[in-house]
């Protein structure tokens, strides 16, 4: 009997898998269920899990299933592993807006535990909210915990919490990416190289995103430290401000938020 069979071989299962196995768990304990031939061969090269094409064969071998599908693909892949899926069973999923009580009924009252992860997971830096249905006990939430806890921090949310959530850190690391992508770019335009600009970007936000991890500043502090009145870092500020660039950022999350309702519908 597997560990965990992961339903959903894409980026954000590949991720969890290559996470878990960087955590130091065994590859036999882990089962992707992908209907995509050439990235289930991937993932075998690559990480050495078992794959299959058949969802219900992989849910009905392991005795946690970990559900990775697109939301829209949910009612489908529910649809295929029910017949075979014992109550008994954790059910973990991280698909965007999908709600607990949808798994719950198809599943035969199962328990079930909502998680939204994201993707630094697959480097053990990750950070997964979980919220916990009505038929699961702490030993599962502490199963859960187990699982994504092996791919970097978990925070305990309400469900209704979720959406904001998948907006939040789910949504995040794109946030990071879009915002390198433009650094890059207006590296390039003040003259630096491609090479410079990759190189002074990565390292400026890996070293910004170490010190705020470390250090007990809040942003704003560690904001103010280095926007010195006048200077160079304050009439870059000032001028993004005066484009109201945060109230369009607070709404470009709010837009993530109400996708994922949708989805959820």
């Amino acid at each position: 009997m597997k560990r965990l069979a992961i339903i959903g071989g894409g980026f954000m299962g590949g991720a969890l898998a290559e996470g878990l196995l960087g955590a130091g768990w065994d590859a036999k304990e882990i089962a992707v269920a992908e209907t995509r031939a050439a990235r289930r061969i991937e993932l075998e090269e690559r990480l050495g899990v078992a794959t299959s094409e058949d969802a219900a064969a992989a849910a009905g071998s392991a005795l946690t299933v970990l559900f990775a599908v697109k939301p829209q693909d949910m009612n489908v892949v529910l649809e295929q592993v029910a017949p075979s899926f014992a109550s008994e069973k954790l059910a973990i999923t991280i698909a965007a807006g999908v709600r607990i009580e949808r798994l719950e009924t198809t599943l035969r009252n199962c328990p079930v535990i909502r998680a939204m992860p994201n993707t630094p997971a697959a480097i053990g830096m990750g950070v997964t909210a979980l919220a916990k249905g009505r038929y699961a006990t702490d030993t599962h939430l502490v199963t859960a915990l187990n699982i994504l806890g092996s791919v970097g921090k978990t925070v305990m949310v309400e469900e209704e919490q979720m959406d904001s959530v998948t907006a939040v850190s789910g949504t995040g690391p794109a946030y990071v990416f879009l915002l390198a992508e433009a650094l890059i770019k207006a590296a390039q335009r003040e003259g630096l190289t491609k090479e410079q600009a990759f190189a002074l970007t990565y390292q400026t936000f890996a070293g910004a995103s170490r010190l705020l991890a470390h250090d007990p500043a809040d942003p704003a502090e560690l904001r103010a430290r280095v926007t010195s009145p006048n200077g160079t870092t304050h009439a870059a500020v000032t001028f993004l401000q005066g484009q109201e660039w945060v109230e369009t950022f607070l709404e470009g999350v709010s837009a993530a938020r109400a996708r994922s309702e949708e989805l959820g519908r």
